[in-house]
């Protein structure tokens, strides 16, 4: 399967090359030139879905056999006018919750029983059934996430777990293991729930990384980082919505394929922010998309936004969580200020009473707190009386994917150790460093001068 793979990317990689000179030679393309593009898209999908079952050790032939199905049909469905059905969305909960079953009510077109067997029946029905399983389970079971994966690509797999965001190890193994959502706040189970059955299968596009077909261009920039956001990212592939060919296939369709047109504007100059919680110490950490790691919240400042305003904005993008800056880490010159970065300290802002006893109670029940979680959210909590306020109920943060990251978890200076990073030299730095008492500076261009000279067309 792998030389099979290899051979399909090296004869794209031919095709491409072809396509391209014969475009500059003829200053457009003809309709044959098309109908080869067209091809070269769908052994690209193809062939990147050979890599993916090769990477996850998937040897089912009938699962590659639905998928290559998908690819064909949707190709013969671009030649043809008839009006697709649209999906039967199906739910199977593991095991049934009364909490989560309330909040799904209505949603889904089929329940379904927690039964592989019966599952499998189901997605085999028709190519229109699309299946959303919530594995509510008071452990980790990897193992069943992805067996309920090689079910079929398309299938989503929400883990609800009560350590969604304070266990950054497990949290990442599940995404390792097939789950496309790790969370426990009930909001974002809802509005992740609305967006996939709010795709009602009925364009005539495919998605190029499971081959889920029948998307229109909306709905492909609705799927896309919702179902893929922890998968590599497509480099110089071909866009099945306006067959134009992207650097960056996530990028672009994010860009332009949304409701409305977007802009990547880049100045060079970035805010990152080590983010402590005030109640047990513990520091935020991001989930990068296409599985690179954690890091810290912050990205790239926009023009006209100042530094502080920038790490605000790119917290609550990255990582959904509201924060306060308090002090300044670092600050960072390089390639004649081409490339300027400053590092801030930060603490979040605790949500209200009431909406964090709503989050927490939504995890009552069969799924109980940890003792740890148990006894953090009695420090957490700053009245007596029975409600348990766990931390990250008062400090929530960000479990449903987007095209920014994949989440947000909690992590103590220990867990930082064999956790998979994007980059470990900013957290393994300043997060150490912070915990250990090191010098903060005040936010005060006076008390640091360094601000004036390395950012004199930002403010602070």
């Amino acid at each position: 399967m792998a030389v099979f793979s290899w051979f399909i990317q090296v004869f794209l990689s031919h095709a491409r090359r072809r396509c391209l000179r014969s475009t500059q030679r003829h200053f457009c393309m003809s309709s044959e030139l098309a109908d080869i593009s067209d091809l070269i898209y769908r052994m690209h999908s193809l062939s990147c879905r050979l890599t993916s079952i090769s990477r996850a050790k998937l040897t089912s032939s009938e699962t590659l056999g639905r998928d290559i199905t998908r690819i064909c049909r949707s190709t013969r469905r671009r030649n043809s006018p008839a009006v697709m059905p649209e999906y039967v969305h199906g739910l199977s909960l593991w095991p049934p919750v009364t909490s989560i079953t309330i909040a799904t009510d209505g949603m889904f077109s089929r329940i379904l029983q927690d039964d592989l067997v019966q599952l499998k029946v189901w997605v085999n029905e028709s190519p229109r059934n699309l299946l959303t399983v919530i594995v509510a389970k008071s452990t980790w079971d990897y193992e069943l996430i992805a067996a309920l994966r090689a079910l079929l690509s398309t299938c989503y797999i929400i883990v609800w777990h009560p350590d969604a965001t304070e266990d950054p190890m497990a949290r990442i193994k599940a995404f390792q293991s097939g789950a496309g959502m790790v969370t426990n706040d009930l909001e974002h189970l809802q509005e992740g729930l609305r967006r996939i059955t709010g795709i009602r299968g009925t364009g005539d596009l495919a998605c190029p990384w499971c081959g889920l077909d029948g998307l229109s261009s909306l709905e492909l920039w609705q799927h896309q980082p919702l179902y893929h956001i922890h998968e590599p990212d497509m480099l110089g592939s071909q866009c099945p919505a306006c067959r134009r060919w992207a650097a960056h296939l996530t990028r672009h369709i994010n860009l332009t394929h949304g409701p409305d047109q977007l802009a990547d504007h880049r100045t060079g100059v970035f805010a990152l922010a080590v983010v402590r919680r005030p109640t047990d110490g513990k520091f935020l950490l991001v989930q990068e998309r296409h599985g690179v790691g954690y890091w810290l919240p912050g990205g790239g400042v926009d023009p006209g936004e100042s530094l502080t305003a920038g790490v605000i904005r790119e917290a609550w993008e990255e990582a959904g969580a509201d924060i306060k800056v308090t002090g300044i880490l670092t600050i960072d010159s390089f390639h004649n200020g081409q490339w300027r970065r400053i590092i801030f300290l930060a603490e979040p802002v605790p949500v209200s009473d009431a909406a964090a006893e709503a989050t927490a109670a939504a995890t009552d029940g069969p799924l109980a707190a940890s003792p740890a979680a148990a006894e953090a959210a009695a420090a957490a909590s700053d009245a007596p009386g029975p409600a348990l306020r766990r931390p990250s109920a008062r400090y929530r943060c960000k479990t449903l994917p987007d095209v920014e990251s994949a989440g947000a978890c909690w992590a103590s200076v220990g867990q930082l150790e064999g956790l998979p990073l994007r980059s470990a030299s900013e957290p393994m730095t300043w997060i150490p460093w912070v915990a250990g008492g090191g010098r903060v500076l005040p936010l005060d261009p006076a008390a640091c001068p360094q601000l004036g000279q390395v950012f004199p067309d930002f403010t602070l």
